[in-house]
């Protein structure tokens, strides 16, 4: 194999994979009022509230809704009140990010979840499943049901 060719291929796979850099940093520097749904190439978003735990019982139950949906864990900050992870490969991915955000407002806590997939040029463009956002919101809300138990 033309060793160029191989190279060509190598950066295209690197450069469509989706890495934390995609997302934002921290809670402070998002938009908690974003439009949900398909807002990117391949980013989704959705947001949640939830009244009558505290900051700390929800993102205790972000990090544990992340496990749920098979990703990974790659960063917590309770400070930045930032939960991130990584999935692996799925069948329309060569990986998928996200991205949860907290923000304490009177006595309700707002989520938002940004997912971002891999930046596939495939014949259906891209394909990330948009269902990884209320997969982990539903997970989050399930923990925070057992706390009520």
């Amino acid at each position: 194999m033309n060793y160029r060719l191989f190279i060509l291929l190598a950066m295209l796979v690197v450069g469509g994979c989706a890495t934390v850099s995609m997302l934002p940093e921290n809670a402070g520097i998002v938009d908690f009022d974003t439009p949900e749904g398909k807002t990117g190439w391949s980013e989704y978003k959705q947001t949640a509230v939830f009244e009558g735990y505290s900051l700390d019982q929800v993102y205790e139950a972000a990090k544990s809704a992340l496990g749920d949906a098979d990703f990974a864990l790659l960063r917590a900050d309770k400070v930045d009140q930032v939960v991130m992870g990584e999935h692996g490969i799925t069948l329309h991915d060569w990986n998928v990010i996200a991205g949860i955000y907290l923000k304490e407002e009177d006595k309700t806590i707002r989520v938002l979840v940004i997912v971002e997939g891999s930046k596939d040029f495939g014949f259906s463009g891209d394909v990330t499943g948009d269902g990884w956002t209320g997969k982990i919101i539903d997970g989050i809300r399930r923990h925070l049901r057992m706390i009520d138990q």
